[in-house]
């Protein structure tokens, strides 16, 4: 390491030792101090440092194999004072056991690197890093460490009030503001085995809070809190807090992936944690974390990435781990929808033929069009197995086997709303994507535990977005800048392309137990699609998680809609569909369904019984989803509409063309009130489409269809009903007549209850399209009134 161009401190020390030596007059002369009086001499009181530091140095330097790091523009001093010093007081002491004992007090420190450069890179740089604390604790250092005398033991507890974090590119920043912070760890070991430096904390204890995650578009402001020129509060995200208390172990080796560099292992358990996001007084809080997670083979390089380009590099063997919530709480009364693990593996694997590992590689420069400062990461991954599960109530539902992998560019700059060499920028934290090549896959659904059968289920799910299996290219943003509906919140401006894709709309799983195979299924294929987003607000309200799109639009070209494998099924044709929304929203709010009537009507379990339905009383945990599609009318390219097209010519290589063949088109569909209720002359478009989720974990009813052995084997009649039995040699019985204790042994399932309405539907026109004739009107306007269509869906193994 070197460093360039410093700047000295001044240092005033104050000494609790008496005077070895006084000089009182000008006749008297230095005299030696005798036994007896040396024997006066106590230095209990230690020694008091007062520092005054301002340190600046142009450039710190870290080279592996003759490769650079440059941090440039260095500055240790006050965080209120561009020009000035950070002041410090440490008092120094020995204690009775040979310990070292530091107390200190640090006021008003800022400790920044102007931006970070890679050689090899010149005129792009990462970005500044900046961090503003005061801060006041003690670390005892002893002699000793957990293999021995040759190591060493630190106990450590400190305080930071009024920190700051901030990031800052191209002078745009995000910085978490009103940093307070107490941290314990106590028993800390550090020792040299072999080649192996082991550091071991037993047990670190503390808790955080972030008062404000502030934005700021104006170069004249730098880690400040309120806009130099207004005087105004920056705008804010919202606040963060939590605690955690933990322990962990890591070594650290000499060598990276390529020659010099540094190699690290180490596990950690999250024995308890919370973390919270607070919105204007409103709290999303994930509480009782527990987990642990072990890392191998973590090697730090500065080092090329698989195009060449210079970056410091972080690449993984593997890391595995698992982490459990247990409880997701949202809304006024803090009530909680459920509980929620996950564990995963990180490590290479082959997916459809092509390989891929974990790494990232940090370059400087950001988006191209954004200026010379940002961060760049040209990322690989393959989580090669990872389960996660909902719990409510004390029913459990698993994703089973989820699989994902990719490899591309992500980009990172702090922008402000502008154009700049034609690229439309908008404030905020502008996370980009260059030329992504990733996918991800479910093998299915388990409902009870780990040894339950697996089962689809996770196309209940489409009108969130989800897919069973899904593979892209990825180009485009999302912007997350400061502030939401009202108040604080996050404001969404997103823009995305995918090619290329493949997306299951039902699909079997990808391995039985018998090692991975191709899915089978219903696919949209050839995908092309392009989404914008404009003023999205996400806000924690009281009622729960709200989400309000100001405008969206979009079309999304399904080359072929395909039966079977997603890239030879046979096709339906292909598929068009363009959208354009305005004020739409999403509302996420705890609770599920309730009380039910299943396959029977009545809102008390009496009448709904006597009307030969079951009455289900699902518990008080669970989700509920609340979706308002605005579909507006269409308004130059922007509209809602629906192309089917088949009979398409094909090219040399046996691949249809698009506006080939025959087509039909429902052009412009858009929703309304039905009437002009506020006098403007336009009809009110303020309903929309309504849709209801109820998602829970639920027992419920499953009747065998005809007589005889199913395909597990187990036999039964006709209309005899599915009881889960440890006992029995597939876990469950066929029953003609159950018992009251069969009724309580009923299928767990994955269930939705769903409704969905609207007031008016209009499709303006409906068009049959010849190759060589052109358009013709078939239906001149079509208007659907007063819909509400009601359902509940319960997955569960069908054998």
């Amino acid at each position: 390491m070197r460093i360039d161009k410093g700047r000295n401190c001044t240092l005033a020390i104050r000494s609790g030792l008496l005077l070895l030596g006084l000089v009182s007059t000008a006749s008297a002369g230095m005299k030696s101090l005798d036994d007896s009086e040396l024997a006066a001499v106590s230095g209990q009181s230690g020694i008091t440092l007062e520092i005054d530091l301002g340190l600046t140095a142009d450039k710190v330097s870290y080279y592996d194999d003759a490769k650079g790091i440059h941090l440039e523009g260095f500055r240790v001093g006050s965080a209120s004072d561009p020009v000035g010093s950070a002041h410090h007081l440490i008092k120094v002491d020995v204690g009775s056991d040979a310990s070292l004992n530091l107390d200190y007090l640090v006021e008003d420190r800022r400790i920044e690197f102007g931006d970070i450069r890679l050689a090899g890179a010149p005129g792009l740089g990462i970005g500044g890093v900046f961090l503003d604390h005061t801060l006041q604790g003690y670390l005892t250092i002893k002699q000793g460490g957990a293999t021995g005398g040759s190591g060493y033991t630190f106990d450590t507890a400190y305080t930071m009030t009024g920190g700051r974090l901030g990031y800052r590119t191209n002078g745009n920043e995000v910085f978490l503001d009103g940093i307070t912070m107490d941290v314990e760890a106590l028993g800390i070991t550090l020792d040299v085995v072999g080649d192996t430096l082991k550091l071991d904390a037993p047990r670190v204890v503390g808790s955080w809070q972030v008062e404000a995650v502030r934005y700021s578009g104006n170069s004249a402001n730098h880690g400040v809190s309120n806009d130099v020129g207004s005087g105004a509060l920056l705008p804010s995200y919202g606040g963060l807090s939590g605690q955690y208390d933990l322990s962990s172990r890591t070594d650290i080796r000499a060598g990276g992936r390529e020659g010099e560099g540094l190699r690290f292992d180490g596990q950690t358990t999250i024995h308890s944690a919370s973390f919270l996001y607070h919105d204007d007084g409103n709290v999303l809080a994930l509480r009782n974390i527990t987990g642990n997670m072990n890392v191998q083979d973590l090697r730090l390089d500065v080092a090329p990435d698989w195009q060449s380009r210079p970056a410091l590099a972080l690449t993984l063997g593997t890391m595995t781990g698992e982490f459990n919530i247990g409880a997701v709480e949202m809304g006024g009364n803090g009530k909680s929808i459920g509980e929620v693990n996950a564990s995963f593996l990180f490590e290479g694997h082959a997916y459809n033929g092509n390989s891929y590992t974990n790494a990232v590689y940090l370059q400087g420069g950001g988006h191209a069009d954004a200026g010379p400062q940002g961060l760049r990461l040209a990322a690989e991954w393959s989580l090669r197995r990872a389960d996660i599960s909902y719990t409510e109530d004390g029913n459990r539902v698993i994703f089973s086997g989820l699989q994902s992998w990719g490899r591309g560019d992500v980009t990172l700059n702090v922008t402000r709303e502008e154009v700049r060499g034609g690229t439309q920028f908008f404030d905020g934290l502008r996370v980009g994507f260059e030329n992504v090549n990733a996918g991800y896959r479910i093998n299915g659904l388990k409902v009870g535990g780990e040894d339950a059968q697996l089962q689809g289920g996770t196309e209940l799910l489409l009108a969130l977005g989800f897919y069973p299996s899904y593979e892209f290219e990825l180009d485009g943003h999302m912007t997350l800048g400061a502030g939401g509906a009202n108040g604080e919140g996050i404001t969404v401006n997103s823009d995305i392309q995918i090619r290329n894709g493949k997306a299951a709309i039902i699909a079997d799983a990808y391995d039985k137990g018998a090692g991975e195979v191709s899915q089978k299924g219903l696919w949209i294929s050839e995908l092309e699609y392009d989404a914008h987003i404009r003023e999205m607000t996400i806000d924690a309200t009281v009622g729960g998680l709200e989400v309000v799109t100001g405008e969206s639009w979009g079309s999304m070209d399904i080359g072929n809609l395909r039966i079977g494998d997603k890239s030879t099924g046979g096709s339906l044709g292909r598929f068009v569909l363009q959208n354009y929304e305005l004020g739409s929203s999403m509302a996420i709010l705890p609770g599920g369904a309730g009380d039910v009537c299943v396959g029977g009507t009545g809102s008390t379990q009496a009448v709904c019984e006597a009307s030969g339905g079951i009455w289900e009383t699902r518990g008080e945990e669970g989700i509920t989803i609340r979706l308002k599609q605005i579909l507006a009318r269409a308004e130059g390219n922007k509209k809602n509409a629906f192309a089917w097209e088949t009979n398409r010519q094909v090219d040399g290589s046996g691949k249809p063309v698009n506006d080939t063949g025959a087509s039909v088109l429902l052009n412009d569909i858009y929703t309304s009130d039905g009437g002009d209720f506020d006098g403007d002359g336009i009809d009110d478009n303020t309903f929309g489409i309504r849709t209801e989720l109820a998602v829970d974990v639920y027992q419920t009813k499953v009747v065998k269809k005809q007589d005889g052995p199913d395909l597990l084997g187990v036999d039964g009649s006709k209309g005899d009903e599915k009881i889960m039995d440890a006992a029995a040699p597939q876990g469950y019985r066929y029953v003609n007549s159950p018992t009251q204790g069969d009724l309580s042994n009923r299928p767990l399932g994955f269930a939705v209850k769903a409704q969905s309405r609207f007031k008016e539907l209009s499709i303006n026109n409906i068009d049959l399209v010849h190759p060589t004739g052109g358009a013709q009107t078939a239906v001149y306007g079509v208007k659907m009134q007063n819909f509400d269509v009601r359902a509940n869906l319960t997955a569960t193994p069908i054998p």
